[in-house]
């Protein structure tokens, strides 16, 4: 997720320019977009970088082109992008659908099918995109892709996305991962840091600052 410290889309040209810059960046960053919801000052995406430079390259081109776009310089972010680790197994279609359905799950719109500014329409089958690719969970929904379009939108329709959005932000906020314990452990390894999400609150025992 990119947060902003003001408006970022304030029209659809905003809107459009950015979706442009994402579609043209990623491949030559060597990322993978599986989905992404613009909101007016928030973007969430779900990615599969290469590596760790080719995704920072990705979010610090994008970051500077919105910048110049609005006339508003560094400050319009808020600072480094925030991101989570994700399960490929258990957790990217739930992710998925959390993505798709955040106008919604973030009050912009109660209505996320008419939000043009996602990848639900693409993944529905209303208006497909090219350039995303899709996480291998979803080719799992069905053998076509009206089978699949269809299950999707089916699952849009349940609770899966609501149930998991908390989890998801509390994850991303603490650049934690979600998955088994197994998972985690590896990425653990890989990274040489701990991922699990704090609890919030204070730690138990502690003492109030002053």
């Amino acid at each position: 997720m990119q947060p902003a410290n003001a408006v970022v889309f304030a029209d659809a040209a905003d809107y459009q320019d950015y979706v442009h810059r994402l579609a043209g960046t990623a491949p030559r960053c060597e990322v993978q977009v599986h989905g992404y919801a613009l909101l007016p000052d928030a973007v969430w995406m779900l990615l599969t970088p290469a590596d760790c430079a080719g995704l920072s390259l990705l979010m610090q081109t994008l970051a500077r082109c919105a910048s110049r776009r609005r006339g508003l310089g560094s400050g319009l972010w808020q600072g480094r992008y925030r991101s989570a680790l994700l399960q490929p197994s258990s957790w990217l279609l739930s992710a998925l659908c959390a993505v798709d359905l955040a106008p919604q799950l973030a009050g912009v719109t109660q209505d996320p099918a008419a939000w043009p500014w996602s990848s639900l329409a693409h993944h529905t089958g209303r208006q497909p995109s090219p350039w995303l690719r899709e996480v291998p969970a979803y080719w799992d929904l069905g053998n076509t892709p009206y089978a699949r379009e269809a299950a999707y939108a089916g699952l849009l329709g349940g609770d899966l996305a609501l149930r998991n959005w908390p989890r998801l932000q509390r994850a991303v906020h603490s650049a934690a991962a979600l998955g088994d314990a197994q998972y985690i452990e590896w990425a653990e390894q890989q990274l040489g840091r701990r991922l699990h999400a704090r609890p919030r609150g204070r730690p138990r025992g502690a003492e109030p600052a002053a």
